[in-house]
């Protein structure tokens, strides 16, 4: 385990801090404490067609009980780690041939990650890596825009659905709807290049995912995950990834590719 995350975390020990960079944003309309301070506990806005607003810039609480680890001493969340870290690994319903490639990935120490090699992270593993993403609400689309690899996502809300031949994609292709106040996107189309996440757990084109999103307050967003999918595992696998406002903070572009000096040593 010590050398997966010690490979990941090469590829970010130069992207988490930069996110300080941005001057203090204090023209946003903040719910604040006595002190000044952003009051994160304050009730959830409302978007103007009274939904609530998910809008705003949120980065992935880290794991409770996780130890600081790789070259620059970070705690990443357990689900960038591990998808089914709420399970022990013999209750992971892999089917036999998915089980034989996360052990073959396993035995890399993270070389064959797409990530170690600039390639497309998926949205498992954008929603939990250490570095933030910003929701952009409108009432007929959100847009997620992540600093990692300066990428974006685009969730219809106004009943676009992709098309029947659509070519599978990294991402693959997001519609959702709300349910009361929490927002339920439904995504397909992907292919099978991408990993779950850093320990490597595998996905077919027959994935399905489904994300719950729901602010519990001003400065809380909940985002539970379900891994629908019948050709890599017997059953779905859920877990919550909890995250907290980055309330005056904004985003940096970043891309993998530049300077990258991971591969070579790969070979």
């Amino acid at each position: 385990m010590k050398s997966v995350l010690a490979s990941v975390a090469v590829l970010f020990i130069l992207t988490s801090p930069l996110s300080a960079q941005w001057t203090k944003d204090t023209s946003r309309n903040i719910p604040r404490t006595r002190d000044g301070k952003p009051n994160l506990s304050a009730p959830v806005p409302k978007a103007p067609d009274g939904k609530p607003d998910l809008s705003g810039v949120w980065f992935h609480d880290i794991d409770p009980n996780g130890k600081p680890d790789g070259v620059e001493q970070m705690v990443f969340s357990q689900y960038f780690v591990n998808v089914a870290a709420d399970m022990k690994m013999e209750e992971v319903p892999f089917q036999p041939w998915a089980k034989e490639l996360f052990f073959e990935r396993l035995k890399s120490d993270g070389r064959a990650s797409p990530g170690t090699h600039c390639k497309p992270s998926g949205i498992t593993v954008l929603n939990s890596v250490p570095v933030p993403h910003k929701i952009v609400q409108t009432p007929q689309l959100i847009l997620i825009l992540y600093e990692e690899n300066t990428v974006f996502r685009q969730i219809f809300l106004d009943g676009h659905q992709p098309a029947k031949d659509a070519e599978p994609r990294y991402m693959g292709y997001s519609t959702g709807k709300w349910v009361g106040d929490t927002l339920v996107v439904e995504t397909v189309g992907f292919n099978d290049k991408g990993w779950l996440d850093a320990m490597g757990h595998p996905h077919s084109d027959a994935l399905r995912l489904t994300e719950r999103i729901r602010r519990r307050d001003f400065g809380h967003l909940d985002i539970e995950t379900i891994i629908n999918d019948p050709k890599a595992y017997t059953k779905p696998i859920t877990y919550t990834q909890k995250t907290t406002l980055m309330a005056e903070d904004d985003l940096l572009e970043y891309f993998c590719s530049d300077n990258e000096k991971d591969v070579q040593h790969f070979k």
